[in-house]
């Protein structure tokens, strides 16, 4: 399987590298490169992560209350994260380190931060300063990472696992070894601040795991501390959520740590795949997976007399086309839910990403017993589906193309839906919100 690769804008490599990093509280990230660089990255990372404000050194009330002047002054630009360099023509013919000491200084006497980072601009990784000396040279008592490679023309799960391997790398050795634990721990990877229902997501999977039993310790990048991070090898299991988004991290970690990594095949979005999952982490863990299934037959049962009576109705119409826009995995797992228990015929599936052979054959799969293989080679932006499955730039784009149809946001950007309840589409929760949008879509056309 070839696989139709979306023509739609979407994040690049670069992108990925700073959000895994603004994934850490009471992180700075520092990018070296030009202001036009930082924009659309500090707007978003403040937007979706709601950090604390940075505090002052001394944490005096009368510095403290200077924390929004220089928050809109130096560096920052008036936004609140991702500060730069502000790098312009001359600093690429004399190099960048002038600059990126001079805000490594003033970082390092005016706030308090658990990790500074720097991330080297596509620009600024040409020039070859040695950046990793001179942040040790001028912050030698401060935890200072630096990221020189932001990978041309590669895609944000591509730049997101090399961040955080690369980050792993540079902080002190984690080390091996346990403490002995009433309960199972695992840490949760692959999630990323810039998915749609972060938070949501994270939820779901804690509130599922500890029906089985297992705590979780670190969401990595996803909202975690530098404490956190410290406890990786504290984990008896890895848990891999996207594929794409942390194979390289999980490597890293069972090589240095010696904590084996349970991949999911694609995000546990509906039922069945929540269950089949959950099932084997379970067995992996020596853990009872019978109260999730348990909820899960009684979720199943709920969503059955609701699809039921609206079918008996002739509200939902069998067969109902739609197209999905993402991520290998992703893409996957929701073609599975909407054909295997919606009934609904995929009209095009979109690929975003990284190639993964075997999620592809996968998918191609899935397509012909479905007799719709015609959905690889269709572009999403020439699609006439019933619903629309992508982020808001597709969803929007087709607005402009096409007859009615309903869009549901999977992805970022989104169309600026405030979400006053954390909401998601993995597990069971996730499975009966998915059900509710791609049902009231339908009827949304009647």
């Amino acid at each position: 399987m070839t696989g139709n690769f979306s023509k739609s804008i979407s994040p690049d490599s670069i992108t990925g590298m700073i959000f895994a990093m603004e994934g850490i509280r009471n992180a700075i990230v520092l990018l070296n490169g030009p202001m036009g660089c930082k924009f659309y990255h500090s707007t978003t990372s403040a937007h979706l992560t709601k950090h604390s404000p940075l505090r002052m050194a001394d944490g005096s009330p009368a510095e403290e209350s200077r924390v929004a002047f220089d928050i809109l002054n130096s560096y920052f630009f008036r936004q609140s994260r991702v500060p730069c360099t502000y790098l312009d023509g001359s600093d690429y013919v004399y190099g960048t380190a002038e600059k990126v000491e001079a805000a490594l200084r003033y970082f390092g006497e005016r706030f308090r931060f658990e990790l500074l980072v720097i991330v080297d601009s596509p620009g600024a990784s040409l020039i070859g300063d040695e950046l990793k000396e001179l942040a040790a040279r001028v912050l030698p008592d401060k935890p200072v990472a630096v990221l020189e490679s932001p990978g041309y023309s590669e895609y944000f799960s591509d730049g997101y696992d090399r961040a955080i391997a690369a980050l792993l790398r540079q902080l002190p050795p984690l080390g091996r070894g346990k403490e002995r634990r009433s309960r199972p721990r695992v840490n949760l990877l692959g999630v990323s601040v810039w998915q749609r229902y972060w938070e949501g997501d994270l939820a779901e999977m804690r509130r599922l795991l500890a029906l089985c039993g297992v705590d979780v310790g670190c969401c990595l990048c996803a909202g975690c501390t530098m404490e956190e991070i410290r406890a990786l090898p504290e984990a008896d299991l890895n848990l891999l959520i996207y594929p794409e988004m942390g194979r390289e991290t999980a490597a890293f970690l069972e090589e240095a740590c010696g904590v084996p990594c349970y991949t999911f095949d694609g995000p546990p979005v509906g039922f069945r795949a929540t269950e089949d999952a959950f099932r084997e982490i379970c067995r992996r863990l020596g853990t009872d997976v019978s109260p999730l299934l348990a909820e899960s037959e009684r979720r199943r049962a709920e969503a059955w007399f609701q699809l039921n009576d609206l079918d008996q109705m002739n509200y939902l119409s069998a067969g109902s086309s739609f197209a999905v826009e993402g991520m290998d995995s992703v893409v996957l797992a929701y073609a599975r839910f909407l054909t295997e228990y919606l009934g609904l015929t995929p009209e095009c599936v979109s690929l975003t990403g990284s190639a993964d052979a075997a999620m592809r054959s996968q998918l191609h799969e899935l397509l012909q017993s479905c007799r719709a293989e015609e959905a690889e080679a269709r572009d999403i932006l020439d699609s006439r589906a019933e619903l629309v499955f992508a982020d808001a730039n597709t969803i929007a784009a087709l607005h402009t193309r096409q007859d009615a149809f309903s869009g549901v946001e999977i992805s970022l950007p989104g169309m600026g839906y405030v979400d006053f309840v954390k909401k998601t589409h993995l597990g069971l929760r996730g499975a009966m919100f998915l059900t509710e949008q791609a049902v009231n879509g339908l009827m949304s056309r009647i």
